[in-house]
């Protein structure tokens, strides 16, 4: 009896670490680019993190986007910008999201409304937030026609190393409905560096 209730012991003991190793690489092992985008999406892809866009847009190289961005695409029609997205890493010195989106939120204050601001769940991290803004398209060469609704979401976050990042979001709503632009929103995710 005694040799027996040493053997399911240790059985036990063995399941019990297997189940805790288990558990350990599966949260050691952070997230990957996950699933293919859906039906009539891509992938904007920049090291930690991923956006997914509307297969219309066009992703910009290393040459046509600003250069704080280290990821971008935009929609153009007729000779005007309708829609861009931007990823920005390492967006500042801060190593906290909230702090981040204050600074994110000084972008909008003279030319945006801002709709929302407040704490978001971002896939792939614990530590995000999110500011819904609008403003209305000046008509300026380039630039949604005068009077235009555009509507804009900031997802801002901490990365696998601690850096903040900054996903900028925005498009004319003749380009991209709200429920669109939520999708869009939704895709956000922190990734693992290759």
């Amino acid at each position: 009896m005694r040799t027996r209730e040493r053997g399911l012991r240790r059985g036990a003991a063995v399941l019990g670490g297997a189940a805790a190793t288990m558990l350990l690489l599966a949260g050691c092992g952070g997230q990957s680019e996950g699933e293919a985008p859906a039906q009539g999406y891509e992938r904007l892809k920049s090291p930690g993190v991923t956006v997914d866009f509307p297969a219309e847009w066009k992703a910009q190289s290393e040459a046509e986007r600003p250069e704080a961005a280290d990821a971008a695409a935009v929609l153009e029609r007729d000779g005007r910008q309708l829609g861009k997205i931007s990823v920005v890493l390492k967006y500042d010195d801060s190593r906290d999201a909230e702090r981040a989106a204050a600074s994110a939120l000084g972008d909008h204050e003279l030319q945006s409304k801002i709709e929302k601001f407040k704490d978001y769940s971002v896939s792939g991290t614990d530590d995000g937030q999110r500011i819904n803004y609008s403003f209305e398209g000046t008509g300026a060469a380039g630039a949604p026609p005068k009077g235009e609704s555009v509507n804009g979401v900031d997802v801002v976050g901490t990365d696998k190393s601690g850096e903040t990042f900054l996903v900028r979001i925005n498009a004319a709503e003749s380009a991209l409905s709200p429920d669109e632009l939520e999708k869009v929103v939704e895709t956000v995710k922190v990734v693992d560096t290759e």
